[in-house]
């Protein structure tokens, strides 16, 4: 559910895309990416899979292509966000994995061995765990009342 997780959009390129919006609101045709700004502005926020999208078309940009030189020009500020985004998110994950795998973490990935949790199943089951614990007696009648007295209280009004 990664792909859900919403990010914040700062305001700065809130507000850029707000200009750029503004530029072709009253046209009839609307060039592409507008559709896409008009979403942020609206939401404020974008999930991670929206913004791996935009770093993927910055990625696989084509100058001579109308259709990206359109959507470039109105995104141009959340493109760069996206991408600094994602290289800030792909810096993290691989400080986590190395820290991790460089580590004695008893669920390290690398080995998926778990050191220090050895569990014999072949043997049999003990129920010492399940066993009650003694009842204070007098403890338990004055709970079995106090309750009572609850009962009574509520079924009167």
């Amino acid at each position: 559910m990664e792909s859900q997780d919403l990010i914040r959009i700062p305001t700065s390129i809130l507000d850029e895309l707000k200009k750029q919006l503004e530029k072709f609101i009253l046209d009839d045709k609307k060039p592409a990416g507008y559709d896409e700004a008009l979403r942020y502005v609206a939401l404020q926020r974008a999930t991670t899979s929206q913004l791996a999208k935009l770093n993927s078309f910055a990625n696989h940009f084509e100058s001579t292509s109308p259709g990206h030189i359109e959507k470039h020009k109105i995104l141009d500020k959340m493109v760069t966000f996206a991408k600094n985004w994602v290289a800030q998110d792909k810096r993290k994950k691989e400080l986590s994995n190395k820290v991790r795998n460089d580590s004695n973490h008893p669920t390290g990935a690398n080995t998926k061995n778990q050191t220090g949790r050895e569990v014999d199943r072949l043997s049999k089951p003990s129920l010492a765990s399940l066993k009650p614990t003694k009842v204070n007696e007098a403890e338990l009648l004055k709970e079995c009342e106090r309750i009572m007295c609850i009962i009574k209280f509520i079924k009167y009004y």
